[in-house]
């Protein structure tokens, strides 16, 4: 903390910009909209290019792409992001449909897990075949059950922003052919916090320009 990084990361984007590298070709990531925020005000004072880069944290990024291109792996437009609280609800209507008592396991200790194994990218049925021990074991059947709530709400939850937009990339290479032609110079804030999930996203755009 405080060595200078997100300092180094405006700098080198103003830099870019006036050697005309196009805002629109570079993105800037981080972790909390605060933080985003500070950048988009540090890069105005540095720079007089009007237009500015993307700047967002990872799941603003990975909404606005699945608002756009969601429909590829068949999400509409005008879908729902649940917040803990909205999560936490679907969670225990999961697992009342599964007959698991809120008394045996702790709702917010179950999204917690499923959380962990979406930022690993585990998705559902993969969690099925890995999950070990009694919790883990019921954790598997609330997991796609909890799944199945959120599709029939439109909605996701903040985590499925990044593992969605990794599935979209995988099964759509041309989509993701195109935000690695927009995408020439990424720059990852705090890259050292990033999950399984950010690194491979991020690794995936940069994969053409490097």
């Amino acid at each position: 903390a405080g060595s200078g990084k997100t300092r180094v990361l405006t700098y080198r984007t103003a830099y870019l910009i006036d050697k005309g590298i196009s805002p629109d070709n570079i993105l800037l990531t981080t972790f909390t909209n605060k933080a985003a925020n500070e950048m988009k005000e540090r890069i105005q004072r540095l720079s007089n290019q009007i237009d500015k880069p993307l700047i967002g944290t990872f799941h603003s990024l990975c909404a606005r792409i699945l608002r756009i291109e969601g429909k590829y792996i068949g999400f509409s437009e005008k879908f729902s992001i649940y917040d803990s609280q909205d999560s936490t609800d679907a969670i225990k209507e999961a697992m009342k449909r599964a007959n698991i008592s809120t008394k045996d396991f702790k709702p917010h200790s179950v999204l917690a897990t499923i959380s962990q194994a979406k930022n690993q990218l585990i998705n559902e049925l993969e969690y099925l075949k890995l999950a070990r021990g009694y919790f883990q074991e019921n954790v598997a059947k609330i997991y796609p059950i909890y799944q199945r709530i959120l599709k029939e709400n439109n909605a996701v939850d903040f985590d499925d922003l990044i593992l969605r937009t990794i599935e979209l990339f995988e099964k759509n290479p041309q989509i993701l052919q195109k935000y690695q032609d927009k995408f020439q110079y990424i720059l990852v804030d705090e890259y050292q916090d990033t999950n399984q999930a950010q690194y491979i996203l991020t690794k995936m755009l940069s994969a053409k320009w490097q």
